[in-house]
């Protein structure tokens, strides 16, 4: 029944044309302004998609991050005034179960916005999914086929492997003079990017490329790449896979067959947990291995102790969640804390959770927002990744680190 059949039956609620155009329009109003305020009072829904089961490792470590960022947010007044709920998808280390986790977020969840995976297979298989839904997501994920094209909505608080890879041949070419390198990757997008880009570069700096092998993610032995590697005799092996596993494995194993020789990678710094848990505390001891870390976690020798952003960021998380801190891999942590407050960041400044909306902000003001423990930021139409060369260094002592959790780096 519509308003003028109601009015035209009940005399005593008749009323003129322009009355009733008013009323319809108050009517209108007062509906809108209800929806607005319960809309408005709703929590902010944030999916993290992280490995529960399959690298649980790695999922504590994002949890505990994304968790703790959630809790102080809310504790300040939440996301746009309103408190934030956080819904977690398992993707179980694997591209498909995380496509299946994302759907079920997206569909059973309501997410708005998302952070993580934490690795570049996973974050191409969801791609699609986040893209159609139009949802603004920060992950740590490092392969350079995550182009804005592929993921516009998409942003990494990691480094591209392309600006790894630069910065490996730089490390080898200036700092170690090594006239040989033997090149070895996982089998995942961000292993096989890096293994395209450093075989090009190589040879570019004078280097002689002795071998180059694969090896499936996280697996239980390399003994067969290692042997192969070491018949072409290099000054230096560079390694490149997603998680520190896997170096744990591959330095085990050089052990195994006696092989002692400078190795570059990517997560012998950044994951000595899991180095530890597989090659033993001994292996750093040697001062052959040579990780990237960003330069936000290091120190120099005159640098004074818990001044960096990083440095008062331990001081919370130690307090923050005491029972895991000493497990904890702290650099990965802070990534995933940063990146809830990235999205917080551009959702307050555009006031939306629309991704359109956030990406575009994003590409033109990442360097505005202030205060993020991994450095400054930026990004642009043609790159989605916040963190550029000039913040990574290589370090061989990452598993001695002062009590603000900084490894010493070369600052000659």
């Amino acid at each position: 029944m519509n308003l003028a059949m109601l009015t035209s039956r009940h005399p005593s609620i008749r009323m003129g044309r322009r009355s009733l155009v008013a009323f319809a329009v108050m009517a209108v109003a007062t509906l809108s302004t209800q929806g607005w305020a319960q809309t408005s009072n709703e929590p902010v829904r944030l999916g993290a998609l992280l490995s529960v089961t399959g690298n649980p490792a790695n999922g504590l470590t994002a949890q505990v991050g994304y968790k703790m960022a959630v809790d102080e947010i809310n504790a300040s007044g939440g996301i746009l005034g309103r408190k934030v709920e956080m819904f977690i998808g398992d993707d179980a280390n694997d591209p498909t179960q995380a496509v299946t986790a994302v759907k079920r977020l997206i569909s059973r969840d309501k997410i708005q916005v998302m952070v993580g995976p934490m690795v570049s297979q996973a974050t191409l298989a969801v791609a699609p999914v986040l893209t159609e839904a139009k949802i603004a997501s920060v992950s740590v994920s490092g392969s350079s086929a995550i182009t804005p094209q592929v993921s516009p909505y998409h942003f990494s608080l990691f480094t591209s492997i392309q600006t790894v890879a630069v910065a490996m041949v730089d490390h080898i070419s200036k700092n170690l003079k090594s006239k040989s390198a033997a090149i070895i990757t996982d089998t995942g997008s961000q292993g096989k990017a890096a293994q395209e880009e450093l075989q090009r570069l190589l040879p570019a700096r004078g280097i002689t490329l002795t071998s180059v092998q694969q090896h499936e993610p996280n697996v239980s032995d390399m003994t067969a790449q290692v042997l192969s590697l070491r018949r072409g005799n290099p000054d230096v092996v560079i390694h490149v896979a997603g998680t520190g596993v896997d170096a744990g494995t591959l330095l085990k194993n050089m052990d195994e067959v006696g092989w002692k020789v400078a190795m570059v990678s990517n997560t012998t710094s950044l994951n000595v947990p899991m180095v530890v848990r597989n090659a033993g505390a001994e292996v750093y001891k040697t001062g052959q291995l040579h990780g990237q870390l960003l330069k936000a976690y290091t120190y120099c020798p005159n640098d004074a102790v818990g001044q960096t952003e990083f440095g008062k960021f331990i001081g919370r998380l130690k307090a923050y969640d005491p029972k895991n801190f000493d497990q904890l891999n702290q650099q990965v942590v802070s990534m995933a804390y940063d990146g809830v407050y990235i999205l917080k960041a551009a959702a307050e400044a555009t006031k939306s959770l629309d991704g359109q909306v956030i990406a575009a902000w994003m590409e033109k003001n990442a360097g505005s927002i202030s205060g993020r423990i991994n450095g400054p930021l930026a990004a642009s139409p043609s790159s989605h990744f916040l963190v550029g060369p000039d913040a990574i260094v290589f370090v061989t002592r990452p598993d001695q680190k002062r009590a603000d959790g900084a490894a010493l780096r070369s600052c000659s």
